[in-house]
């Protein structure tokens, strides 16, 4: 069963809506450093899991499938991070390109590595610029590729990066208290809209299988 940590010390970055999509989608439970959160509105109570920053999580059994939703920095304190992502099977680092969100993420990638090699990056919030030429392969999107770049020059150019485009997708998760795969299949409209979004994730799947 996996276990997997979605962190970025960046707020904002799409933490939230990449942990829940996968609680929905995969039954996973989920466990948060957050006191205060959406979260707890959206699970129930024996599916979750709450512990402060300076707390760390219990190492969990293997038949525990979790995702880890991370706040903060990676300290000496930061023991509810550390005790996460190390017992992790994969770290997801989701990455918007904006200067102080892949400043955070870089660091926030190299201080994972100190604990876990395991890394997918997701660069997230992606749009079309208007010099952008490209139809549904978001990898070609100049948002993307400044993301991939600066991780695989500055980091690791082995760490996988895949795509997330901006969408309204994201608020509709927790609005409709379901992933995006079951928006789109219990509603034909919102399944045209959020089609490419819920291709992404997929992709966000078969890797996840591939290496856990």
């Amino acid at each position: 069963m996996p276990k997997i940590s979605v962190f970025c010390s960046k707020g904002s970055t799409g933490k939230t809506p990449i942990s829940m999509n996968m609680v929905y989608d995969r039954e996973y439970n989920i466990a948060t450093n957050e006191p205060y959160n959406v979260i707890e509105d959206l699970v129930e109570d024996n599916k979750m899991m709450v512990v402060g920053l300076n707390e760390e999580f219990p190492v969990l059994p293997k038949e525990i499938d979790i995702v880890f939703d991370l706040a903060g920095a990676i300290s000496e304190d930061a023991r509810s991070i550390t005790s996460a992502v190390t017992q992790s099977d994969l770290v997801i680092v989701p990455i918007n390109n904006e200067f102080k969100a892949i400043k955070a993420g870089l660091h926030s990638i190299a201080e994972v590595k100190k604990y876990n090699k395991n890394i997918l990056v997701i660069a997230t919030k992606l749009t079309k610029q208007k010099t952008d030429i490209f139809t549904d392969d978001w990898t070609q999107s100049k948002d993307f590729k400044h993301v991939e770049e600066a991780v695989h020059s500055i980091i690791d150019p082995s760490i996988k990066v895949l795509p997330l485009k901006l969408s309204t997708a994201f608020d509709s998760i927790f609005e409709a208290e379901k992933s995006i795969k079951q928006i789109c299949n219990t509603d034909a409209l919102l399944r045209h809209a959020f089609k490419l979004v819920n291709k992404q994730f997929d992709a966000i799947y078969s890797y996840i299988d591939k290496v856990v």
